[in-house]
């Protein structure tokens, strides 16, 4: 992800270009190939550049066509071609190689504001259009690209790291209690427009932002269809197979664009999926790709299986596996001076095997491929047929009965024996707060009704809203917390699941048997995939690793050291959280809890340090 920067003086006064280059070059662990700043009076410009594509070896940034509209940006679009023969028809003049972050200043050149609706990809960009004094911003469809923003009494700064916005002497290290409260209970910022610093907030996937005459605006562009109308209808089955493929294989080529690539590898449907056809299509044109699988395996902590289909996959597509063994990673102890601290609090250890894959594909490539998105694209919620019932749609209810029966040969279970478990789990043991919580900041913040309402939303959501990008914080947070200016390591993770293409026809056709239990997915990797792969029913890991760590090891020093610490007491009673955990009191779920509570400590401490 190259990194970008931005500073917008609102009261005329010049930029300070020392403080400018400073936040840049904060960035070249991240965007280690050209640093640049560019500054005109009370706006100025800073990109750390990373390349991740052929085009981007001729990319600069900032970067204008005239010297009167500059763009900075990190920017990946899709539909290049379709973009150029669009863009060329309204009289643009360039070379077919023309990286990204031109295309995207001549859209807006072309349509201005709207250029945002002929475009998609994983981007997030200023725009400084120094004939309307206007500054543009913009981030992609699904928030791939992260975009943080803060505005002071005299200045906008915005950018994708968050430390580098830090710099700024306007932005004050204050906290934001309801980011943190969400943390403790949901592993996560709840609110997709706040980060865990009170002064910085975030720009939301689809969304744009515009600074014009001393006013800012923020506004959606874009929404995910909730439920089609009609759903596309084709005479034959093999079309919707085949029309997938056409569009999941778009996906993937346009994420790649290189030939040095690493993939993330389980033994699942999704990553499998992903790997078997780039490996494919890479080698299709270039038998000398460099491409490398990574699969983590537990060898002790639990049960784990992975390992075995994720073999079978590489053996079947014809590339190998490095394999990781997460026990090599997983750290009871934190490390009291990592590397790269995490800007906000992560349920996830610094030192851990995801962390370190990334490390490895940096080492020789800038692109590593993810299966992420494949359960809600192709999964339908158990609450599809209680929201049909709901609803009162007992035809559509009637058909989609049939059509499951037809698919699979047998009657659908309706999702009632999931609803009953849930009331069952609620009646037996009513949702209540951690007592290490303080009451006071409980009271303070409102946290009992924000996570209530959080819950509500989970067991309840619209029909068709599985994807879930617009309407829940947890794919914007997992995309912010795996770019490099979150993560650390120069590497871009690419997610062909995420493909607007792709997800609009996913949203237009039947559901059922489309998107029952990956049976599309499956249908279209028949001779990709091996058949035991292809069938295996979805699993997820039996246990927490990390309740097994700390079963096996108890209660640690750096444990109580963490718990008393003066910065954790306004949210935890951390000597409470240490009676728990020696008397060990607590399941699996309430350990999550306790680890919850600890990383924050863990994360607040560093913060105490960097400032001290």
């Amino acid at each position: 992800m190259s990194g970008f920067i931005g500073i917008l003086n609102g009261d005329g006064q010049p930029i300070d270009f020392d403080l400018l280059h400073r936040m840049t070059d904060l960035m070249l662990p991240q965007g280690p190939d050209a640093q640049e700043t560019w500054g005109n009076a009370h706006i100025g410009f800073g990109h750390a550049l990373l390349r991740t594509t052929w085009e981007s070896e001729t990319e600069r940034q900032p970067h204008s066509l005239d010297g009167e509209v500059w763009i900075t940006g990190d920017i990946r679009l899709d539909r290049r071609d379709e973009l150029i023969d669009r863009l060329r028809a309204s009289g643009c003049r360039f070379d077919k190689e023309v990286p990204d972050v031109d295309l995207m200043l001549h859209a807006y050149r072309v349509w201005e504001a709207d250029c945002v609706e002929r475009v998609s990809g994983d981007f997030a960009f200023a725009i400084w259009d120094s004939r309307s004094q206007r500054l543009f911003c913009a981030r992609d469809h699904f928030g791939i690209v992260p975009f943080y923003y803060a505005k002071t009494k005299n200045a906008l700064i915005l950018g994708n790291h968050i430390n580098c916005l830090r710099l700024h002497p306007q932005v004050s290290d204050h906290l934001n209690e309801r980011a943190i409260g969400d943390f403790l209970l949901a592993s996560m910022n709840l609110d997709f427009t706040t980060t865990v610093f009170a002064d910085i907030r975030k720009l939301p996937p689809a969304h744009t932002l515009i600074w014009s005459d001393g006013k800012l605006r923020v506004q959606r562009y874009w929404q995910l269809p909730e439920v089609a109308q009609e759903y596309v209808r084709y005479s034959r089955r093999e079309e919707y197979i085949e029309r997938f493929r056409e569009l999941f294989e778009r996906a993937i080529t346009d994420r790649l664009r290189t030939d040095r690539v690493g993939t993330y590898l389980s033994g699942g449907m999704d990553s499998t999926s992903v790997a078997a056809t780039a490996y494919r299509l890479m080698t299709a044109t270039d038998s000398s790709v460099d491409f490398r699988a990574y699969t983590i395996i537990f060898n002790a902590l639990i049960f784990d299986d992975e390992g075995d289909y994720a073999a079978q996959v590489a053996e079947k597509a014809g590339f190998s596996i490095e394999y990781l063994a997460a026990e090599d990673y997983v750290r009871q102890a934190p490390e009291k001076r990592p590397e790269y601290p995490f800007p906000e609090p992560l349920a996830f250890s610094s030192h851990s095997a995801e962390l370190e894959i990334m490390r490895r594909v940096a080492g020789y490539s800038r692109v590593l491929l993810s299966g992420m998105g494949g359960d809600p694209a192709l999964t339908l919620p158990w609450s599809h047929w209680i929201s049909l019932l709901r609803r009162n749609q007992l035809s559509r209810l009637a058909r989609d009965t049939l059509e499951y029966i037809r698919a699979f040969h047998r009657p659908p279970g309706f999702g009632l024996r999931t609803q009953m478990r849930g009331w069952l789990r609620e009646w037996r043991d009513p949702f209540d707060l951690p007592d290490w919580i303080k009451p006071d900041y409980v009271e303070r913040i409102g946290l009992k009704a924000r996570y209530r309402e959080f819950m509500a939303a989970v067991k309840f959501p619209p029909m068709r809203s599985h994807y879930g990008m617009l309407a829940a914080p947890l794919w914007s947070h997992i995309f912010a917390t795996a770019a490099p200016g979150f993560a650390g390591p120069p590497t871009k993770t690419r997610y062909p699941f995420f493909d607007v293409r792709l997800v609009s026809y996913l949203q237009s056709i039947p559901p059922i048997p489309w998107l029952e239990r990956k049976f599309l997915l499956r249908e279209a990797m028949k001779g990709i995939l091996p058949k035991t792969v292809r069938l295996r029913p979805k699993r997820v890991l039996r246990s927490n690793p990390h309740y097994s760590l700390m079963r096996q090891r108890g209660v640690q020093p750096w444990m109580e050291e963490l718990l008393t610490i003066p910065a954790i007491a306004p949210y935890v009673d951390g000597e409470c959280v240490l009676q728990r955990l020696r008397a060990k009191d607590f399941t699996s779920i309430t350990y999550r809890q306790i680890y919850l509570a600890l990383v924050l400590a863990y994360w607040l401490n560093l913060e105490n340090d960097k400032q001290g």
